[in-house]
């Protein structure tokens, strides 16, 4: 059957291309913007990773090269630093700089180490911040406009932003510290640094007053004057320069972006009223008695520091741990708390706006705090071998060993025999007209050559003469001479008084200011070796030798460093034992006559036996230091004990205490530094002891010997804060 559909009535319309063109188009646009936004979106979200990425390469090796420039500037004054090859090439600073990028781990993003250890050798790394990084000239430079790697602060300065410079006569110190970190004795403050420090240049060039770094470490307060000295290199560096992946962050020749840095080593002289190389208990001794009669002014520094409960504490700080009481307090502001608690010390600086006066090293950033320490070899000349060949004009030795600093020496030569090691001879060394001079000295009555110099005749044989005052006489002739020390009042020169030690032939009287050193035995029976400071003005004098603004340090060691019967074929020990001599130090009260202070350094165990530098002087002109003034003063020795032939009832002392046994952080034997023994081998008692530290605040306090230590840090420096120039 055949059915016919009806056909559907359709309404009229039309079709517009114009708007269905502009309709796409719009869209189009749309999704082109989109898409170009999103793409610029991408390239800025690269580029910022990628500047991320090159900034946080840049911070780990700024922290890299501070360990690596301390290491180096000692190894620069080392033995055979100055010999060509890889050894003097490693302390260059590119080298110095491209070790630095191995350290951060800047040259690839995982290393093949870790990539193994992950299961992953095979994998690809899309790292596009992974280079070689091998153009060490294009990364890291001097500041513009000058070549090299560095351009050090000496001898000019670099305008507005910068440090001052240190200057150096040496023309070879001038020309190394651009290749290599250079430290030296040659560097000093002249005109140059005199707007930047606090004293005269003239008087002041080897140490000055500078403002403390702004940084987290407390061995000061920030900008709080404290006496150093400041080495310092600046570079500017752009790792990114290597690769120029970064078109925006490349503009302006490849250096519109450099970070310029400056890297300083501030030799700081210890000045603290503590300073402790080793684990230290402060506030109790040994039996756990606290301590009395005790008060410290200003800082205390110490590798690791056990702090017990009811000390008061300007300031603190250690490099490897600190351990607090209850109920300590440190500075003017309350802690809240234990400063290494999460949250404590946050609070305490938004609170006060200073940074706490509880600060470890760790905790300064870019910034590194190096003690000096040689330990127990600081006390021994003749464990040290000469060096050659160095490329600072400082040897390491001579700069980190106060017996190798000291002017004046002392050694025992000869002993009696093998078997009885008493001290038969003494060698003593000093300077005249700059050069060392010496002085072998017998302790018996044998004959000897002839008189060392400084004698004068005053008697024929069987003549007399009165001495009002100490003198050693000397009697005999060429090929024969016997001697006394020490001695005043009447001397008859003649055969019954000394011997007659050449027979027959005709003999004379001679004397000369005492020595200021003889041979004694302590409590009777242990050899020992007497010194008395107060006699050495008038003993030099006779010598003709420097006067003690020059002779003002003695080290006192023995000299086992020949062999023979009679020589001292012996290494006194550390701890010392009973059988290696003591040093005695008495007629040690008045040392006014040391304009420039005294320091003694010995291996041996020290006895002070008098009142040690109790008579205040006029302070240095100029100074501004208060009244009483004494005499800056320092004694080094493994051992102290108080008195000699009898113990004293009463010990005070003032200034400044350390201790050089060092510290590796996981021994549990702390220093008590107020533990004094006296001559009896008795503890003192506590209530016997009385006290008084403070800090060095000027550079005429300090002895002629002090313990040094470096503080490293790298600062960045902003171009907006100075010219191009």
């Amino acid at each position: 059957m055949k059915i016919t559909r009806q056909s559907r009535k359709l309404l009229p319309g039309y079709v517009s291309f114009v708007i269905v063109l502009s309709a796409g188009l719009m869209l189009t646009l749309m999704t082109m913007s989109a898409y170009r936004n999103a793409s610029a979106a991408a390239v800025v979200q690269s580029e910022t990773q990628i500047k991320v990425d090159y900034a946080d390469k840049e911070d780990a090796v700024l922290r890299a090269v501070v360990n690596l420039v301390p290491n180096r500037a000692i190894r620069a004054m080392q033995h055979r630093s100055n010999i060509s090859g890889v050894e003097r090439d490693s302390l260059r600073w590119q080298n110095i700089f491209s070790e630095a990028l191995d350290q951060a781990n800047a040259r690839t993003s995982i290393s093949a180490t870790i990539k193994g250890q992950v299961g992953g050798p095979k994998a690809i790394v899309a790292n596009s911040g992974d280079s070689a990084l091998a153009s060490m000239d294009v990364m890291f430079d001097a500041i513009e406009p000058e070549a090299g790697y560095v351009a050090p602060g000496i001898n000019r300065s670099l305008g507005a932003g910068f440090p001052v410079p240190l200057e150096t006569a040496n023309s070879t110190v001038a020309s190394r510290d651009r290749t290599y970190p250079i430290i030296t004795s040659a560097k000093v403050c002249g005109n140059l640094a005199a707007s930047g420090v606090s004293l005269p240049v003239a008087q002041y060039s080897t140490m000055n007053v500078i403002p403390y770094p702004d940084i987290r470490f407390g061995y000061s307060a920030p900008g709080q004057p404290f006496v150093a000295k400041r080495n310092w290199w600046a570079f500017s560096m752009m790792i990114a320069e290597n690769d120029q992946l970064l078109d925006s962050f490349m503009q302006g020749g490849g250096n519109a972006n450099e970070r310029d840095f400056i890297v300083s080593i501030y030799e700081i002289p210890s000045q603290l009223a503590i300073s402790a190389e080793a684990f230290t208990k402060l506030g109790t001794h040994a039996d756990g008695t606290p301590w009395q009669h005790t008060n410290i002014e200003g800082g205390i520094y110490s590798t690791r520091a056990q702090v017990e409960s009811g000390m008061h504490i300007d300031r603190l700080s250690a490099r490897r741990g600190l351990s607090l009481g209850g109920d300590v307090t440190i500075g003017e502001n309350q802690l809240n708390g234990n400063p290494f608690t999460p949250g404590v010390r946050e609070q305490f600086e938004v609170t006060n706006g200073i940074f706490m006066p509880v600060t470890m090293a760790s905790e300064a950033g870019r910034a590194a705090f190096v003690p000096i320490n040689r330990g127990n070899s600081y006390f021994d000349r003749f464990a040290h071998t000469a060096e050659t060949s160095v490329l600072s004009a400082t040897t390491w030795n001579d700069y980190s060993v106060g017996a190798l600093q000291c002017a004046m020496r002392l050694d025992v030569t000869a002993v009696r025999s093998s078997t009885d090691p008493t001290p038969d001879a003494l060698r003593f060394q000093y300077f005249k007209g700059g050069v060392r001079q010496t002085l072998d000295i017998p302790l018996n009555s044998a004959p000897v050559a002839g008189l060392p110099p400084g004698y004068v005749k005053v008697a024929n044989e069987n003549q007399s003469y009165t001495f009002t005052q100490l003198v050693d006489v000397a009697y005999g002739a060429p090929g024969g001479w016997a001697f006394r020390t020490g001695v005043t009042g009447l001397i008859t020169f003649n055969n019954a008084t000394f011997g007659d030690l050449l027979v027959t032939v005709f003999k004379g009287g001679y004397f000369r200011a005492t020595y200021p050193f003889e041979l004694k035995l302590l409590h009777g029976t242990k050899p020992s070796i007497a010194v008395y400071p107060e006699r050495f003005p008038a003993f030099l004098a006779a010598l003709g030798a420097d006067s003690i603004a020059v002779n003002n340090s003695l080290v006192i060691n023995v000299d086992y460093s020949t062999t023979g019967i009679n020589n001292p074929n012996f290494k006194p020990k550390i701890p010392c034992t009973n059988s290696d001599y003591g040093v005695l130090l008495t007629e040690c009260d008045d040392l006014t006559a040391f304009t420039k202070g005294f320091s003694l350094v010995t291996n041996l165990r020290l006895y002070i036996g008098d009142d040690f530098n109790v008579v205040a002087t006029t302070p240095p002109l100029g100074s501004g230091l208060p009244s009483p003034f004494y005499p800056p003063t320092s004694l080094f020795a493994p051992e102290r004990r108080y008195g000699t032939d009898f113990d004293p009832f009463k010990v005070q002392i003032a200034g400044q205490m350390g201790h050089l046994k060092g510290d590796d952080g996981t021994t549990n034997n702390p220093v008590h530094l107020l533990d004094l023994k006296m001559a009896s081998e008795t503890t003192a008692a506590a209530a016997n002891i009385d006290v008084n530290l403070r800090p060095i605040t000027h550079p005429a306090e300090l002895p002629p010997i002090t313990m040094m230590n470096w503080l490293v840090m790298i600062e960045e420096r902003r171009k907006v804060f100075y010219t191009a120039n």
